[in-house]
């Protein structure tokens, strides 16, 4: 029996996160710092962008603040969206 837990990783390489961004039309937000972590409410940059992820329709964004990424961590766990 394999002892390791295997679980898929979305991910989205630094060099391709313009793109990714452009064709979402975020990227003039981003570059402009419009875009919000969700949680703290700090300006999303690439500094520090932990995470993306659809929710209601829209694009949220997330810091890497340590009470962000566990708050992202809650509603993954509780099912509350998804990536």
């Amino acid at each position: 029996m394999n002892r390791y837990y295997k679980q898929e990783i979305n991910s989205v390489h630094d060099k391709d996160l313009e793109v990714i961004l452009d064709g979402l039309g975020l990227l003039n937000k981003f570059k402009n710092g419009k875009l919000k972590c969700k949680f703290c409410h700090d300006t999303i940059s690439k500094d520090n962008l932990h995470s993306f992820f659809p929710e209601a329709g829209k694009i949220k964004f997330v810091c890497d603040k340590s009470n962000c990424v566990r708050e992202l961590y809650y509603l993954l766990r509780e099912n509350k969206i998804s990536l």
